[in-house]
């Protein structure tokens, strides 16, 4: 039988993609938007499993996590629950990009330094900008 975990039909692609976080729905409760925040998560961990399943190595792949409006929340949620923070962490160690609009920040009020795993090289223009740029550049998009 051809088991999907050990034989990886994504061996041969380098797979550029882009994930457009801009949070749950307006009116989602803070628990929904937890819940979605986790489920973005969750999708992104499975995404990269299947990208290196059969590999000793990390192969190559490119995916940014375009974070806008409501989807700044990340962020916050992931500091405040280890769980979250733990697979935020190892989703940037396995070199998923997590990416702020700096639209956003300014309307918040923040800065990079107040959001959990963002720099100053983490903060694009424009988050809807960047959506754009990315899948002019051949990313494939995603959205939950």
């Amino acid at each position: 039988m051809n088991d999907p975990l050990t034989q990886n039909r994504y061996q041969t692609i380098e797979q550029r993609v882009v994930y457009h976080n801009n949070g749950a729905s307006v009116l989602a409760s803070p628990a929904e938007t937890k819940a979605y925040m986790a489920a973005l998560l969750t999708s992104l961990t499975n995404h990269v499993n299947a990208l290196c399943a059969g590999f000793t190595e990390k192969p190559a792949f490119t995916i940014h996590v375009v974070c806008h409006g409501a989807g700044l929340d990340l962020f916050s949620i992931v500091q405040e629950d280890d769980v979250l923070k733990q697979r935020f962490d190892d989703l940037c160690v396995q070199g998923v990009r997590f990416l702020a609009c700096a639209n956003t920040l300014r309307g918040r009020n923040l800065k990079p330094a107040d959001l959990y795993g963002v720099t100053d090289q983490d903060v694009v223009p424009s988050g809807v900008a960047e959506l754009g740029y990315l899948q002019m550049q051949g990313f494939a998009y995603i959205h939950l």
